[in-house]
């Protein structure tokens, strides 16, 4: 037994010392490398600024004397002039009515439907397909935040599920049930005409049943004058909201969005320019705006304006908003600054493996980051550097056709 113990004891010890060389042997061997390897990869550099300031809209409050209103209009929805955007009821009752007669209409519009095509010869496999199609038009409409058309496809993929799943016994049943659910409406209705009355407008727009209070004070007219302090102002303010308000319409398609910042920041912008703005939420895509106005500096700090027309069914609804704002940006390949070498000449370059060579290519420097080069990408030769090139690092001599050691 004791035998056995040393034995093993043995063993055990000669494992150990076999993983220290091992060990000792791969510290050396990276202690001895001469240089490692960055690969050129593809940028891109903004030169701008994150802020936080206001949407601003040419609005008009929409009001109602009844205080029970129900918004017939969705949010961002493109009313013409006359249309319709709420309904304000006398009392609960005259609310609750309405509901049902609106829940009734778009039942009676599906079995309509579904009753009109029972006989028709349409297979399966091709209502499926519609189905499907439906679904991936509300998906793009809902994306696009586009929920009026999305609601409008929602109601019309009720009326095919329901026209899939019917059969040519149920027709009849389907008929008295229509015919029932006509009685019962028009009964609704006569009970509902003097007791309801419809919101309208006088002007074109789109609508939001959102309203905060700034609509008179922020104003297409306020952003092109004001100074930074009167801007900076609004950021106190809260306004109260109007009596009776049920929500605003944006009457013209041009909308602004105005802020402070920094006057150094705006060195290289004028105006007239286009910039790239990522507002916080709401749009999901960055938005190319025209500076619209750069005030005069005021203690190191300016009112800037921007503007579109574009997009009011999106910034119909918000107020304050965080954005990134870039003026311009540069592309390039991003290059370690331990790797750039100036030759005899005043050429920057880099050392590129090839093979198990080093090989020179000069370089274009366009940005500097503190960290990094970002450098011109020019393929038009091979002498110039590529994406995925392998830029070596060392401390070591180097130079055009040396032999690199692993």
């Amino acid at each position: 037994m004791k035998k056995t113990d040393a034995f093993m004891k043995a063993i055990v010890g000669v494992l150990c010392g076999v993983v220290a060389l091992y060990l000792v042997f791969s510290i050396l061997q990276g202690a001895d490398a001469s240089y490692t390897t960055y690969k050129a990869v593809r940028y891109e550099v903004g030169d701008g600024l994150s802020t936080s300031g206001f949407v601003v809209r040419e609005e008009q409050v929409l009001t109602s004397p009844k205080t029970i209103v129900v918004l017939t209009c969705g949010e961002g929805q493109r009313v013409a002039v006359g249309g319709t955007v709420a309904s304000s009821y006398a009392d609960e009752s005259a609310r609750h009515r309405q509901t049902q007669i609106d829940a009734m209409e778009e039942e009676l519009a599906q079995m309509q439907y579904a009753y009109d095509y029972s006989g028709s010869e349409s297979n399966s496999a091709t209502l499926d397909n519609e189905i499907v199609q439906t679904v991936q038009t509300i998906n793009s409409f809902v994306a696009r935040q586009e929920l009026g058309a999305a609601q409008s496809n929602a109601e019309q993929l009720k009326s095919l599920v329901l026209r899939r799943y019917i059969t040519s016994a149920d027709a009849e049943t389907l008929y008295q049930r229509i015919l029932k659910t006509e009685a019962e409406l028009n009964a609704l209705r006569s009970q509902s005409q003097t007791v309801s009355t419809e919101i309208t407008v006088d002007r074109a727009g789109y609508f939001s049943g959102t309203v905060d209070g700034f609509e008179s004070l922020l104003t297409p007219t306020f952003v092109e004058e004001a100074s930074v302090g009167e801007v900076e102002e609004m950021f106190r303010r809260q306004p109260g909201k109007p009596a009776g308000a049920i929500g605003r319409l944006a009457t013209n398609p041009r909308w602004y969005y105005v802020t402070v910042v920094e006057t150094e920041a705006l060195s290289d912008c004028e105006v007239g320019d286009y910039v790239s703005v990522q507002f916080a939420y709401d749009f999901y895509d960055s938005l190319q705006m025209r500076v619209s106005r750069i005030s005069r500096d005021e203690d190191g700090k300016s009112v800037l304006v921007l503007t579109t027309d574009r997009y009011m069914q999106t910034a119909v609804s918000g107020r304050q908003q965080s954005a990134e704002i870039v003026f311009s940006s540069k592309s390039g390949l991003r290059v370690p600054k331990s790797a750039i070498y100036v030759d005899e000449n005043g050429v920057s370059g880099v050392y590129v493996l090839s093979g198990a060579r080093a090989v020179w290519k000069p370089v274009q420097l366009l940005f500097d980051s503190g960290e990094y080069f970002l450098v011109r990408e020019d393929k038009s030769t091979t002498t110039n550097l590529w994406p995925d090139d392998e830029i070596i690092l060392t401390t070591e001599e180097i130079y055009n056709g040396k032999v690199m050691q692993p």
